[in-house]
């Protein structure tokens, strides 16, 4: 009986130590996780978990599985803003309604997005609206300055999710959860872009929405321009 529920409870869950800096500051290198094998046999990952993942594309010459926080839920509409200081993630929620941004309070320092740098084939967020497929996630380390995430190798497909990070068992200095998650915050509704004429065509002018948005609420306070 002992060897059978020895059998069971790694079957359902596992150890996980933490190698390299990308999800400062919640999690250190050298940390050691439990992680929750059966969370996702029962259910589908949620915005916030923390998961272990094979990833589609290696950033680098290992083989390990990633530890990443899912930002982006399949039917989402995302972007990565990175015409702001600090870089923005913006999502919209099943793909309708409004856009919310994505508060991260666990983020160890200003985000500074780079050039795009994407694996070849693969899609991207930075500047521009990626819609999720069902079945697939968009991944980030909580040190966005200092990550390989879905910014490089893409979407990750649900079969690719293998555990979700639950507690924290090394430090003993610092046993316990995995603190806080996101919390969305409504921006604006995006609106159709305007259409501008040229040579008989009509073509769609893209616009940014946050930028749109906050200068009609400054006209319709009659405020003069900040610069």
């Amino acid at each position: 009986m002992a060897v059978v529920l020895y059998a069971l409870i790694w079957t359902c869950i596992e150890t996980v130590r933490v190698d390299g800096d990308s999800m400062q500051n919640t999690l250190q290198n050298g940390d050691f996780l439990i992680a929750s094998k059966i969370s996702y046999v029962v259910g589908n990952p949620a915005r916030g978990d923390i998961v272990i993942l094979e990833p589609p594309h290696s950033c680098d010459a290992t083989s390990a599985d990633y530890i990443k926080r899912v930002v982006g839920l399949p039917g989402d509409n995302i972007e990565i803003d990175a015409q702001t200081n600090p870089t923005a993630l913006l999502v919209q929620p099943g793909g309708t309604g409004t856009w919310d941004r994505v508060e991260e309070p666990y983020l160890p320092d200003d985000w500074e997005q780079g050039p795009d740098f994407s694996a070849p084939g693969t899609v991207n967020a930075v500047d521009r609206i990626l819609h999720i497929p069902a079945g697939e996630y968009f991944v980030m380390g909580d040190n966005r300055n200092e990550s390989c995430d879905s910014r490089y190798f893409g979407l990750v497909s649900r079969s690719r999710i293998v555990a979700k990070a639950i507690l924290r068992i090394w430090p003993l200095s610092s046993f316990g959860g995995l603190g806080p998650g996101p919390t969305l915050i409504t921006t604006a509704a995006p609106g159709p872009a305007p259409l501008t004429g040229f040579g008989g065509l009509l073509v769609v002018a893209p616009l940014r929405r946050r930028r749109v948005a906050g200068e009609l609420a400054r006209l319709s306070r009659l405020e003069p321009p900040t610069g």
